[in-house]
């Protein structure tokens, strides 16, 4: 990785083997490396006039966003859009990175350019709505912030003043003070709070009859009532409500997967024998009457092949799986190296391909477990 090829071929086929290693970085959740290695095949194609590629500063910037590299991911989304003003997934890496940096104005116009690309890409319209109550939200904070700091003006005024007139305040009330700041002496001859009252015993008699101070169970009927927007029942008013569904996510995907396989002409079979390293979010949102759908995942679907007495085994390692069935799914495909050296042509022609063979059973029982989600 480290060579510096003179000529443009020998450029370019450094480039596509870098990219290749990028997705596996990210697909492995290696961050920094896969930093490392976009910004190599950028550096690349950058010598070659005419040969930037806009998904290249769309990767590194959804990457820098994993590394809360705010700043450098919005430069990179910026370039991206520069290289290709129709590339739609850079207006998506644009206007996340001005939502984290509360640019809120700013965030909902790039969602809004991405929209006016794909109307039916429903994550631009979920990421305004969203934008839109962070912006209120802050402006609720600060507002508050505001009103707080006022309060506390008065607060500190207020205890000025009231020292002055403790003394004041003492003598008109009749008490005398016992030589401590805030106590004072009672009638009977004992040491209180200064601003303690005497309850008499007539008092006492009338409230233990109301039966005040005495805990009471109150059994109200509890009524089930719908929410708007299909929330949670005690969320009546329809305010933004959020519900985490990974759990879901990780009970449904391997059995969606799990009796998938495919016979081979040669006789033999490869079929998926588990899914493992499911991370990344999924969750329901409502709010103000609507719900949506959000998820961005990432996990590994194990495969076997069994051809006669060979055998071999590797993984589809898939990430970028979100709730939105219009976008591709980022797929890469591992061999692991004890697989019988007479089934790596098997592998090639049954398992990498994404229109034919394993891998497009797999990518629709996904798609399939999506739709599943969206109907939650």
């Amino acid at each position: 990785m480290n060579l510096e090829p003179t000529d443009d071929a020998a450029k370019l086929r450094l480039v596509d083997e870098v990219k290749n290693r990028a997705k596996g970085a990210f697909s492995q959740k290696d961050m920094p490396s896969a930093e490392l290695l976009y910004g190599k095949a950028i550096s690349l194609l950058d010598t070659i006039p005419g040969k930037a590629e806009a998904p290249l500063y769309s990767n590194r910037s959804m990457v820098r966003l994993n590394l809360n590299k705010v700043p450098e991911a919005l430069e990179d989304a910026k370039k991206c859009l520069a290289v290709d003003p129709a590339f739609v997934k850079g207006y998506h890496r644009k206007a996340q990175a001005l939502q984290r940096l509360s640019e809120w104005d700013d965030a909902i116009a790039a969602a809004e350019a991405g929209l006016g690309l794909e109307p039916a890409n429903t994550s631009f319209s979920e990421l305004i709505e969203k934008t839109k109550q962070d912006k209120e939200k802050d402006l609720a904070d600060k507002a508050k912030l505001k009103t707080d700091a006022q309060d506390v003006t008065v607060v500190l005024h207020n205890a000025s003043t009231s020292r002055q007139s403790a003394k004041a305040a003492t003598e008109k009330n009749g008490t005398e003070e016992n030589g401590m700041r805030g106590y004072k002496t009672r009638a009977d001859g004992k040491t209180t709070s200064f601003f303690h009252t005497d309850i008499s015993d007539e008092a006492k008699e009338l409230i233990e009859k109301a039966g005040f101070g005495k805990p009471t169970k109150l059994d109200a009927p509890i009524e089930e009532k719908e929410a708007k927007g299909g929330g949670s029942s005690w969320n009546q008013a329809g305010t933004y409500e959020e519900r985490g569904q990974m759990k879901w996510v990780k009970e449904h995907l391997p059995q969606a997967l799990k009796n998938l396989s495919l016979d081979l002409p040669e006789g033999g079979s490869v079929k998926i024998t588990g899914v493992t390293d499911i991370d990344g979010s999924a969750s329901i949102t409502s709010a103000r009457g609507k719900r949506k759908h959000v998820a961005d995942l990432s996990f590994s679907v194990e495969y076997e092949m069994v051809v006669k007495d060979d055998t071999g085994r590797g993984k589809y390692l898939y990430s970028e799986v979100t709730a939105d069935l219009d976008d591709d799914f980022e797929v890469k495909v591992d061999m692991n190296t004890d697989t019988a050296a007479s089934l790596r042509g098997v592998v090639d022609a049954f398992v990498k391909p994404n229109g034919s063979g394993l891998q497009p059973l797999v990518t629709k029982a996904i798609r399939d477990l999506v739709v599943e989600f969206k109907q939650l």
